[in-house]
């Protein structure tokens, strides 16, 4: 019987900077004898790679109190190989992103797309396990082609792209960027475009958010909103986005106005280009009654 073999390469930490590598091999019975993937195959592949890497996430210890630097002591780096029909000469080897993209060719995957994005999370010290590039300086947090390719197939999923980017470490931004740009020439301005640039704006701002915000507004978006309609859209879409947010909680609880004024209600001033100044002014409002309500008592 043809088989498939998924090799599972991680890396992690076990204490001080002591590294911990595990390799795992998994082999899956091919579902017709061909080297072509079927739904079936695709199903049983994405299966048990999801459910191995729950398995590695439990052998690294976590949250150890001994330990001096990395108190989270979870999985790093992830990285998986599939080998189809290894040993017949029309054999041949698939990376993540490949495997994606076919993967997102059928509707009735996308849950398990969305389940490996969702257990790919939570890594080292709490952020998103990367993915080691062997011939590129550039790493990608793990999930990034997962979610990327059912962007591809559909604007419908841009939603969960920015839940997903919401998950990632904007602070040491890689190609997140150049994605966002990409997915928004692709599907043009419409509501669920001007909802990403909303999300980069604010809770996905990172480094580089209200630049490329800017350069959004230059690129079309400023145009798309001299229409009334698109116009009110927006302003709700951003009033949606601060009740998303989970700064707007976590610094209401954090209990520091000062705080609350700083990291949350300034982010509204990143709307001056595409927002009326009353407009503004309502958010603002909204964000202070959210206070008050919460600190009543």
């Amino acid at each position: 019987m043809n088989t498939i073999k998924i090799i599972i390469s991680a890396k992690g930490y076990a204490g001080d900077y002591e590294e911990k590598a595990i390799e795992q091999k998994k082999i899956v019975d091919k579902d017709f004898v061909d080297s072509q993937l079927t739904e079936v195959d695709l199903k049983n592949i994405l299966h048990t790679i999801i459910a191995s890497i729950r398995e590695i996430k439990r052998l690294y210890p976590d949250e150890q109190t001994d330990v001096i630097y990395h108190n989270d002591n979870r999985l790093e780096q992830i990285k998986f190989q599939i080998k189809i029909n290894e040993k017949d000469k029309n054999g041949y080897s698939l990376e993540e992103e490949a495997f994606f993209n076919k993967v997102a060719e059928y509707d009735s995957l996308s849950p398990l797309i969305l389940d490996y994005c969702q257990v790919t999370d939570d890594g080292e010290e709490g952020t998103r396990v990367w993915i080691p590039e062997n011939d590129s300086y550039v790493s990608h947090s793990a999930g990034t082609y997962a979610i990327l390719a059912l962007v591809n197939q559909n604007k419908k999923w841009i939603r969960y792209y920015i839940e997903f980017l919401r998950t990632n470490d904007l602070d040491h931004e890689v190609e997140q960027m150049w994605h966002i740009k990409e997915i928004i020439e692709k599907y043009n301005w419409c509501e669920l475009t001007c909802r990403l640039a909303i999300a980069r704006n604010v809770s996905c701002c990172g480094q580089s958010g209200s630049e490329q915000f800017d350069s959004l507004m230059t690129e079309g978006l400023e145009e798309y909103l001299k229409k009334e309609e698109n116009q009110s859209m927006f302003f709700n879409s951003v009033v949606r986005e601060f009740q998303e947010w989970k700064a707007v909680e976590f610094r209401l609880k954090d209990g520091y106005k000062k705080h609350y004024l700083d990291y949350v209600v300034s982010y509204i001033k990143n709307f001056k280009t595409a927002l009326t100044e009353n407009q503004i002014n309502k958010i603002e409002t909204l964000l202070l009654q959210k206070w008050d309500a919460f600190h009543k008592n």
